[in-house]
């Protein structure tokens, strides 16, 4: 990613780490909107889960930052997603939640040029989580 995308995905991180709780509630609204049949695998009360995503949202925010720590937030996500076995539909799915998420929390916030930069942020993850899953799932020769 430039250097200057960073800097203005970064100018947007304040305002999501005091709305991170929002965040993870709009992001499994629109996630069970787009794929209604996920909502079985969280149970009745998934709080816990809403606390790893915007845990996790944190670490990633700041891993654009520091791109050491990216490679580890990559690896945490593989494996805790890699059971659900999801394909390309719910990957792309996601990320559009995700997407959905951001633009009702930052609403006017959030500017163009900042949403372009998300968007292409949001498909990279899922296109790396959906590349090391298909990498785990692979037959070994």
């Amino acid at each position: 990613m430039d250097p200057r995308d960073v800097d203005e995905m970064r100018s947007s991180f304040p305002t999501i780490f005091a709305r991170k709780a929002e965040l993870a509630d709009r992001f499994y609204s629109h996630l069970f909107v787009h794929l209604p049949e996920v909502e079985s695998l969280f149970g009745d009360d998934f709080s816990k889960q809403k606390e790893m995503f915007a845990a996790m949202l944190t670490y990633c925010l700041k891993g654009v930052a520091n791109s050491q720590s990216l490679p580890q937030a990559r690896a945490g996500l593989v494996k805790v997603h890699a059971r659900f076995n999801l394909g390309p539909r719910e990957m792309e799915l996601a990320g559009k939640a995700v997407m959905a998420a951001l633009e009702d929390v930052l609403g006017n916030d959030l500017s163009t040029k900042q949403r372009e930069i998300w968007e292409q942020a949001i498909s990279g993850v899922m296109q790396m989580l959906l590349a090391e899953t298909d990498t785990k799932l692979a037959p070994q020769c």
